[in-house]
């Protein structure tokens, strides 16, 4: 019999395991899918964006995520891969990554410890059934039944196609009285009406991408807005996506407006969120930038030079007013967002005030514990969600180890 059940074998999985072997539990990690660390390779495009040094971005249940990051700040996350043997470096916006820039680096160091601590991993091993017995859990899978004193259910979320789950995950917790908040894909990519796109698929352009909710601004972001067939993607989209998602569920009509000052060198190009203000706030800007080209080129080839040609050809004719107004705001707006299997997290999951944030331990099932995406925790680009991942089950497998 085990001591801790672990179910997932993703970046929280893998140190609650890591951290409930280190305090003598006995552990053992259930993964459905054929390899462990799946999403911890295909993150921050293959190079694992583990952490953020900056301030705290997180939706959801943001009290919980606090309380997590707080006992285990990124300081301390840091620290344990450090004594793993990884060696990191932060880029711009406080972004750690592996010195070496490549992913597998961290499930390398994580998989050497779990060996070190003979910590058994079961692939093709989806928990089907998960039962409170009377010496503690019963997780049955497709390779058997394993029992334990303590489980930590970090099986993640749905996002990312064949890299989440189809959902069925939630109801192992459900069924022991826990609550799914619904969950939904977060940072995806916005669709847009066809017309608004039409001509430009294939473009990457520095912007300013403001979110409005009529003519409120709700939020906004700055990057590189990358066009699609069916809409606007980049990360700085990818940002919007959770609250546009929120404003179509209430049946609102959101309109994404895209400056492009930041291509033309009017305004500084960041990388990050910014604060949400009036989309039209460049427009006059823009209107000066152009009537000072028009001095020296023909009407025609005002944009010349200036912007790329698909974007050019999509404002040729249009009266220096209207082409200022939309290289300040463009608009474009919002049918919805992709889906779960074009996401990169999920939004939503088994509410996390049922779990006591000191221990991560369930209030209404003891000797259950939760961590990661599978909690009702999400947050921004950026390291953000590895880095609640790995705190989470650093403290859940510490936790579990106790029961």
């Amino acid at each position: 019999m085990n001591d801790v059940i672990i179910i997932g074998g993703g970046a929280a999985g893998l140190t609650a395991a890591l951290s409930a072997s280190r305090r003598g539990a006995k552990a053992t990690v259930l993964e459905a899918a054929p390899r462990i660390g799946r999403k911890i390779l295909a993150s921050g495009n293959g190079r694992c964006n583990l952490a953020n040094l900056g301030a705290m971005r997180y939706n959801g249940d943001t009290a919980l995520a606090s309380a997590i990051l707080a006992a285990y700040p990124v300081e301390k996350v840091l620290s344990f891969f450090t004594e793993l043997g990884l060696v990191t470096i932060e880029e711009a916006g406080g972004r750690v990554y592996p010195a070496c820039g490549q992913a597998a680096a961290v499930l390398d160091v994580l998989r050497l410890a779990l060996d070190r601590q003979h910590v058994q991993i079961v692939c093709e091993a989806p928990v089907t059934k998960l039962t409170k017995s009377k010496a503690g859990f019963q997780a049955v899978t497709p390779q058997g039944t394993f029992e334990a004193k303590a489980v930590v259910a970090a099986f993640g979320g749905m996002a990312g196609g064949k890299l989440g789950h189809d959902g069925g995950a939630y109801q192992l917790l459900t069924k022991l009285g826990h609550t799914l908040v619904s969950p939904r894909p977060a940072l995806t990519a916005l669709v847009t009406e066809k017309k608004a796109v039409k001509g430009l698929s294939g473009l990457r352009l520095p912007a300013r991408l403001t979110l409005c909710d009529g003519a409120k601004p709700v939020e906004a972001a700055s990057g590189e807005a990358l066009f699609t067939d069916y809409g606007v993607s980049g990360v700085c989209a990818m940002q919007l996506s959770r609250r546009a998602g929120e404003l179509l569920n209430q049946g609102k009509q959101p309109t994404l407006y895209l400056d492009f000052s930041p291509m033309l060198g009017l305004i500084p190009r960041i990388y990050d969120r910014v604060e949400a203000a009036d989309p039209f706030q460049n427009v006059s800007l823009l209107l000066s930038c152009l009537k000072e080209r028009q001095h020296t080129l023909l009407q025609g080839a005002l944009l010349t030079g200036l912007a790329p040609r698909l974007l050019a050809e999509r404002l040729k004719g249009m009266s220096l007013p209207d082409m200022a107004k939309h290289l300040a705001a463009f608009p474009a707006p919002i049918l919805g967002v992709r889906g779960m299997e074009n996401a990169q997290v999920t939004a939503g999951g088994i509410r996390g005030s049922e779990f006591d944030p000191r221990t991560l331990q369930s209030r209404r099932c003891p000797g259950l514990f939760a961590a990661g995406e599978a909690l009702d925790v999400d947050g921004d680009c950026g390291g953000f969600n590895l880095q609640f991942a790995f705190a989470s089950g650093l403290i859940a497998g510490e936790n579990a180890a106790r029961v």
